[in-house]
């Protein structure tokens, strides 16, 4: 099974920094564990805690082929969106 690849352009860099998120938070996420992958058609998006603490989603569309995504953004999560997290998470480990 071929690895995943993550790509970040000039706009994810300023989308991510109008959102005041670090790219390094971003590389946590994508590559941390536990996380949450929604997948939808060519967009995903992956929810998780960089080395902080703090609950982010990453979105991501696919590019170039499969497994190939482009970061497009990222935002912290907000208490309701964390609880849910946390839920769905519960639900894997039954």
């Amino acid at each position: 099974m071929p690895e995943e690849t993550y790509e970040f352009e000039d706009l994810t860099y300023e989308r991510l920094d109008a959102a005041g998120i670090r790219p390094l938070s971003v590389l946590d996420v994508l590559h941390g564990s536990p996380r949450v992958r929604r997948h939808i058609g060519a967009a995903m998006q992956i929810a998780g805690r960089d080395r902080a603490g703090t609950w982010i989603v990453v979105a991501l569309i696919e590019r170039g082929g499969d497994d190939r995504y482009t970061v497009t953004g990222a935002r912290q999560l907000d208490a309701d969106e964390i609880a849910a997290i946390a839920k769905m998470m519960e639900g894997d480990q039954s």
